[in-house]
């Protein structure tokens, strides 16, 4: 069974990803795209936390940690290639 708090946090991550992307669209930044992605697979991770709690636990639960896990990965990214062009910048 499945929490409401784990909906709510579903609903919040979903209108985060809306407007991460609004930014992305309006925006030129390096590295950017990665944060998208970050957020996505955090949304991905809180879909498959309330969908363990329904059928195929272990399946799902599984899923989540890996979410969590390219998030990570995604952000780390995102956060090199800002920091790399930064870096370039400030060598002009």
């Amino acid at each position: 069974m499945f929490q409401e708090g784990e909906i709510f946090n579903l609903m919040l991550g979903v209108v985060s990803l809306v407007i991460v992307l609004y930014e992305i669209r309006k925006r030129e930044i390096p590295g950017f795209q990665m944060f998208f992605w970050g957020f996505f697979f955090v949304c991905s991770a809180r879909f498959f936390t309330v969908v363990e709690g329904l059928f195929w636990g272990d399946v799902f639960n599984i899923l989540e940690h890996f979410s969590f896990a390219f998030a990570g990965f995604a952000f780390a990214a995102g956060c090199i290639v800002l920091s790399y062009n930064n870096i370039k910048e400030l060598k002009r």
